[in-house]
């Protein structure tokens, strides 16, 4: 199985700052969603050779989880700290959520103009992104602009994890994926003088975890901390694919 971390040079098939991620018909998905890196899954399922995932750092939240406060907008597909695409044959992502999931969308123009803190995030978190590709085009390396530096570059990976095995951490317990999803822990638990313990998963696939849709198993794709990339972010964005409904699915972890 292919697993390498901390990837700091671009082999073939994977593309930094990738253009026309999205749909046509869901251009708006730019304005909530900054593409950061193209993974050719061929790299990791060699029968995957020219299907392409990509991973996002979302510009929310500025608090809380991603979905907080537009549950109104939740669907089987996106909720609380979960959201998911359908991959299209030309390798472009449809988001299978409602674009009010979105503190950003038109419909909630109101509320985000009245949130000053909101509006410096975006502010920030586009700037640091512009910076960072500017960055990758003048040198060939990565460098983030991250709030918790000095305002300098500071050359990061472009990814922490590429392929490799499901590993279990915060972002498995909870909120729960939307009810499309699957997710289950097949280590179990037990209770002990009043608090839960995970049992022992170093033998178990995929350290034990496993998520499916229709019944059918994500693999691990990828992760990588939304501040290597932008002004701050998850310490962790998730990227997962289904490969026969050809689905991908993010989660964010927060240490």
């Amino acid at each position: 199985m292919f697993h390498e971390t901390d990837v700091r040079a671009l082999q073939p098939g994977l593309t930094a700052f990738p253009d026309d991620v999205f749909v046509p018909e869901q251009r708006w998905l730019a304005a909530h969603l900054l593409p950061l890196i193209s993974i050719d899954l061929g790299i990791l399922r060699p029968h995957l050779a020219g299907t392409a995932a990509h991973m996002l750092c979302p510009i929310e939240p500025w608090e809380g989880y991603i979905g907080n406060g537009t549950e109104h907008r939740h669907n089987a597909y996106a909720a609380h700290n979960w959201f998911a695409f359908e991959l299209t044959q030309d390798n472009r992502y449809r988001f299978l959520g409602n674009e009010g999931y979105f503190h950003c969308a038109p419909e909630h123009e109101r509320t985000f103009a009245q949130n000053p803190y909101a509006k410096q995030h975006v502010a920030a978190m586009r700037e640091s992104y512009v910076k960072a590709r500017a960055y990758f085009e003048a040198t060939g390396r990565l460098a983030s602009y991250s709030l918790y530096g000095d305002g300098e570059a500071w050359e990061t990976a472009y990814l922490d994890r590429l392929g490799g095995e499901i590993c279990h951490g915060n972002w498995t317990g909870h909120p729960l994926p939307p009810a499309a999803f699957v997710l289950t822990d097949e280590a179990g638990a037990y209770q002990k003088g009043g608090l839960t313990y995970r049992h022992d998963s170093s033998d178990l696939v995929d350290d034990g975890v496993r998520i499916t849709y229709k019944g059918k198993s994500f693999f691990f794709v990828a992760s990588v901390a939304g501040y290597n990339w932008c002004a701050t972010g998850a310490d962790s964005i998730l990227l997962f694919y289904e490969p026969e409904n050809r689905i991908a699915l993010f989660t964010f972890d927060w240490t």
